[in-house]
């Protein structure tokens, strides 16, 4: 499905066109002086350097993803949730985000139900987002708390879902039913596939959506000693916090869809482009204001380093690029996300671009992309990954002609 959404980003807008106006404002006087660099120097590959025009939604399939990718402006953080839920999920488990099909990772990794299944179950669905977080930083500790809100043609068919989905995933596989006395219409229960007895999921209808709850805890798979209760208490946080948040979404009408813009200010327009199967690109590309990019980097210290820079729009596509307040916040985001350390180590910049950094990683966790490459231009900033060196300098490079292309 991610390769379907993007195949359909891309052939919905064939004309990529240099953006006629600059996002922003001057840097300030403490900016950090900017080399002057010819872009007929750089080494980009065959990567696109010119700035793509967004413009409506145009099918309804992109405009499903549209609004999927708004919730996450809206939608609490984990760690609202729950605060012991502050780091960042496990990458197969945080990749997929927004989706418009029940076969979606983002709910095959949490169901027992199949993807038929679960479409048959939900006629009016629509599309969904997944926030997730873990309660601790080491593998095999934590818990994961996962909310997923689907989004559905209207009430009716969203309560509908809720208890239907329900009864399909838990069909599915051994379970047991739970009860929430502060929810008795939610659909609750403890996945019984294994021994150990460590997931609690609920889903649970308010207004057009289903909030679907889901828990996993580590520590009680493997000691095998289970606690449904405290696991209970996790998932209906989702649903305590959730209902609010969704009040205040600006839901769009199923034949509105194809009337969203796709891109916020430019910023998505000035996102790198690479091939349509890249193993570095974690999800399906979109725009975020400041809310929105922490669900995609988590953490008190992405908080703080947001906020430090002013930051108001993260986009992903082939990379990343964040917005800041002016010059000095978008040097502030790439001093601290090209630092290096114990498991980063200094790699080489590209030639010709002395205002690029790379480092590599050389820590433990297996799959892990190897090398990491930032630069800023104006109030903007850029961060691109690849397994090989040279295509990770080729692509902030083509990220860096980007940002000045979209100026002219």
């Amino acid at each position: 499905m991610r390769h379907r959404l993007r195949a359909a980003m891309s052939a919905a807008f064939a004309v990529t066109v240099v953006m006629t106006a600059a996002c922003g404002s001057d840097p300030g006087p403490t900016a950090p002086a900017e080399p002057v660099i010819d872009l007929a120097k750089l080494d980009t590959g065959n990567l696109i350097t010119q700035p793509k025009k967004y413009d409506k939604a145009e099918s309804k399939e992109l405009g499903r993803a549209v609004q999927a990718e708004r919730l996450a402006n809206y939608l609490p953080l984990p760690s609202e949730i729950n605060p012991a839920v502050k780091y960042p999920a496990a990458a197969v488990n945080g990749a997929i985000r927004p989706f418009i099909d029940f076969g979606s990772s983002a709910m095959k990794i949490r169901t027992n139900a199949k993807a038929a299944d679960l479409r048959a179950a939900a006629p009016g669905f629509l599309s969904g987002y997944v926030t997730t977080g873990n309660s601790e930083k080491s593998p095999g500790l934590p818990y994961e708390l996962a909310n997923t809100v689907l989004i559905f043609t209207d009430d009716a068919a969203a309560k509908a879902a809720a208890q239907a989905l329900g009864q399909a995933d838990f069909d599915a596989a051994p379970s047991e039913r739970l009860h929430l006395d502060k929810y008795p219409d939610a659909f609750v229960y403890l996945d019984k596939s294994y021994d150990f007895n460590a997931t609690v999921r609920s889903w649970y209808a308010t207004g057009r959506f289903v909030i679907y709850g889901y828990v996993w805890d580590d520590l009680m798979a493997q000691t095998e000693i289970s606690d449904p209760a405290a696991l209970l208490a996790r998932v209906q946080l989702g649903i305590d916090v959730i209902p609010g948040a969704l009040a205040k979404f600006p839901a769009v009408a199923p034949d509105q869809l194809t009337e969203q813009p796709v891109d916020l200010d430019g910023v998505l327009g000035r996102t790198l482009r690479t091939v349509v199967d890249d193993q570095s690109e974690r999800g399906i590309p979109g725009v975020y204001d400041r809310h929105g990019g922490l669900q995609i980097f988590p953490g008190d210290d992405n908080a703080a380093l947001f906020e430090k820079a002013g930051v108001d729009r993260v986009a992903f596509n082939g990379g990343y690029v964040f917005r800041a307040r002016d010059a000095a916040g978008a040097a502030d985001i790439v001093a601290e996300r090209a630092r290096t350390s114990r498991t980063f180590r200094p790699a080489d910049s590209p030639a010709n671009l002395p205002n690029a950094q790379c480092r590599k990683y050389t820590g433990p966790q297996r799959f892990s992309i190897a090398y990491y490459c930032y630069v800023t231009h104006g109030r903007f900033a850029g961060e691109v990954a690849a397994s090989q060196l040279l295509d990770a300098q080729q692509r902030i490079s083509a990220q860096y002609a980007l940002f000045v292309n979209a100026e002219k």
